[in-house]
């Protein structure tokens, strides 16, 4: 890992090396030209310096993965401030809202991906067409119910963590549970060694568990006897909050994984059947992480790193569409179905920024 600073220092020899590619995730929520303007906050700068970085290196494609609702963030202004920067820095650039589970990962993520190209190029695109389930990129709309029949054909939580070994809350696990079963846990244990790493789960207070021991797969808080709900939500409508406390189905699909899926309180993170929170290692692999992957420090850092990662698999996807269109020149690709049009426009955003 490296400070962006250490990035530009190193740029003019990186530049060199002429990459196709440059790629990223830079918060940009703390910046917009528009309305209430925050230009004190630190993430604008990790924004400006990616820009900067492309600018520089001038890739003929740039990716930038974020969360969905940084469409609609101050009405659309920060989708309008990414378009002016790059279509300054001479990017097309397109947006989609893809689910992880549309590529294999067995989780409902929704991530927001930008794909631009340098206009000389004159293309356009570079999102992946969907490998599971039935619809297509833009068909499944997060923070609505989705119906079974669109989510058949993706990876259930049995497919993903059934091999694993039983551990109990606050316990580390070394062993495998079985023999792998199906093509995404063989895919998973792939080159890994014999011992699991980073089997953790959390540990709970005697309360939490008494409140995970009265709930059966599929249930929530609101299945809890009045006793045993927090104080807080005791005056909770029901209708609110559905994934607290929830226990995961086998046959069902994992919501996405967040940094705070140690606590049953923070959504469906309890385990189908043991009285646990899911493992650092289950969630891992509820990112598509293979076992031969490690993660290091401390388990709080674990968590963080865990639920910031981009899902491994979809990553892949993306990856090989883009180099499909780096490789030949004659690929072309069709607009794809999105809620949000990234706007074209000529703003010189970096200019902006300079005049404060």
């Amino acid at each position: 890992m490296a400070d962006v600073g250490d990035l530009l220092a190193v740029a003019p020899a990186v530049a060199a090396l002429r990459p196709d590619l440059v790629c990223g995730g830079p918060p940009c929520q703390g910046f917009s030209i528009l309305g209430q303007r925050k230009l004190n906050d630190p993430r604008n700068e990790l924004f400006l310096e990616f820009l900067r970085v492309a600018k520089d290196l001038r890739p003929k494609a740039v990716i930038i993965e974020n969360v969905p609702g940084l469409a609609t963030l101050e009405k659309g202004a920060v989708l309008r401030d990414i378009a002016a920067a790059f279509d300054d820095a001479g990017y097309n650039i397109d947006a989609a809202e893809l689910v992880a589970a549309q590529y294999g990962v067995p989780q409902l993520r929704w991530r927001m991906m930008f794909v631009g190209w340098r206009k000389d190029l004159g293309r356009r695109g570079g999102f992946p067409a969907p490998t599971h389930g039935v619809a297509g990129i833009g068909d499944l709309v997060p923070n609505r119910t989705i119906p079974a029949s669109l989510t058949k054909g993706f990876v259930t939580i049995e497919e993903a963590i059934g091999d694993l070994g039983a551990i109990g809350s606050g316990e580390v696990g070394y062993a495998y549970g079985r023999r792998p079963k199906g093509q995404f846990q063989r895919a998973m244990r792939e080159d890994a060694p014999s011992a699991l790493s980073n089997h953790y789960a959390p540990r709970l207070s005697e309360q939490n568990l008494e409140r995970i021991r009265a709930l059966k797969p599929g249930e929530d808080w609101r299945d809890l006897p009045h006793n045993l709900l927090p104080p807080g939500m005791q005056r909770a409508h029901r209708k609110d909050h559905t994934r607290r406390y929830r226990r995961m189905k086998w046959d069902g699909v994992a919501r996405a994984i967040i940094t705070r899926f140690r606590d049953p309180k923070s959504g469906e993170y309890t385990h189908p059947e043991q009285d646990r929170t899911i493992s650092i290692r289950e969630a891992a692999r509820i990112q598509s992480f293979p076992d031969w992957f490690v993660f290091e420090g401390s388990h709080t850092e674990q968590y963080e790193q865990v639920g910031n990662a981009v899902p491994v698999l979809m990553a892949r996807a993306i990856g090989r569409e883009i180099a499909k269109m780096l490789t030949d020149a004659a690929e072309h690709r069709l607009p794809v179905k999105s809620r949000y049009r990234v706007p074209e426009s000529n703003l010189n955003i970096l200019d902006l920024v300079a005049a404060e």
